[in-house]
């Protein structure tokens, strides 16, 4: 799913790249050590909880590939 979010990252959907970029910046700090578990899901969820997010997106498919990799990504599916 890391592969799935290096795509979006370069999409042109700009809504979709800005939330994949910052939910691989989010994996690298946890990765890193800087962030708990807890703290990890609770930012990767808000990625994907924003209510911009449901006014922003204009492809359906995009859309949730980008909420089922960050999901997977962080272990809360």
């Amino acid at each position: 799913m890391i592969e799935d979010l290096q795509i979006l990252a370069e999409c042109d959907k700009p809504w979709a790249a800005k939330r994949a970029k910052l939910a691989l910046n989010i994996k690298e700090q946890f990765d890193g050590g800087g962030l708990d578990e807890w703290e990890y899901q609770e930012m990767m969820t808000r990625i994907v909880e924003d209510n911009a997010l449901d006014n922003e997106a204009d492809d359906l498919d995009i859309k949730s590939t980008l909420v089922i990799s960050i999901n997977q990504v962080a272990g809360i599916i």
